[in-house]
């Protein structure tokens, strides 16, 4: 999966930020333990402010605590020691991020995984309303929403509106587009934007594409035979 980079102090690149903890956020899942030893793993005692350090240390553990998972946080630590950031810079964004991880947490009630709740501070971050979460919540009750948040905010960071942006992927979702397809088209999407396109018309195009393909094979599916999808480009305006 095609990763994007891109420096915000100490916020995290949505897509990328989402996507690279899966692997450790699962563990937790998995393990209760790996909290404790990704606690201890935070180098606390590089932050040379022993006020700071309390209260980080008291962050991470409370929100261990309420079940939140802690990697993002220890992952907010360490960026904030190695761009040099205070120790109150440091702290804060680990408080802001504790508090987005909790809206997060009620938004995708009733089931939600440590990699959604994740995905979700990173969209409310990027500026998504919790109201979003609950509605995409309530569109997929029983499939992870880790990849279709982490392209909605993906797609609002990299200039889409945030209308056209959660409008295109609420017709996702409730079109039955995989995670795949959203990951794919996250990544076209960004692809056009770095060739000029304006972010909207690419959000527009790669999304009709996407629902010009599941709409033939939902055709097909019900023993029809509709033609085959045009092929989607740039410049070319897909059918409707």
């Amino acid at each position: 999966m095609t990763r994007l980079i891109r420096s915000r102090g100490l916020r995290r690149t949505p897509f990328t930020g989402v996507m690279g903890a899966v692997g450790v956020l699962a563990l937790s899942a998995l393990c209760p333990s790996a909290l404790v030893a990704q606690d201890s793993a935070t180098p606390y005692e590089a932050i040379d402010d022993a006020g700071a350090r309390t209260a980080i240390r008291t962050l991470i553990a409370d929100a261990a605590a309420k079940g939140l998972p802690t990697s993002p946080l220890v992952t907010k630590v360490r960026e904030g020691i190695a761009k040099r950031a205070t120790p109150d810079r440091i702290r804060n964004a680990t408080s802001l991020l504790v508090d987005r991880l909790e809206k997060a947490s009620s938004a995708l009630a009733p089931t939600r995984s440590s990699e959604e709740l994740a995905a979700g501070a990173d969209a409310l971050q990027a500026g998504v309303p919790a109201s979003t979460l609950r509605d995409m919540r309530k569109l997929w009750p029983g499939k992870p929403l880790t990849v279709p948040l982490g392209v909605l905010s993906e797609m609002v960071a990299s200039g889409v509106s945030q209308s056209v942006a959660t409008r295109r992927v609420r017709e996702l979702l409730i079109k039955g587009a995989s995670s795949a397809q959203f990951a794919s088209m996250g990544t076209e999407v960004r692809n056009d934007i770095a060739s000029g396109l304006a972010p909207n018309a690419a959000m527009e195009l790669r999304s009709k594409g996407v629902i010009s393909l599941l709409n033939y094979q939902a055709q097909v599916l019900n023993g029809m035979q509709p033609a085959s999808p045009a092929p989607i480009r740039p410049g070319t305006p897909p059918k409707k």
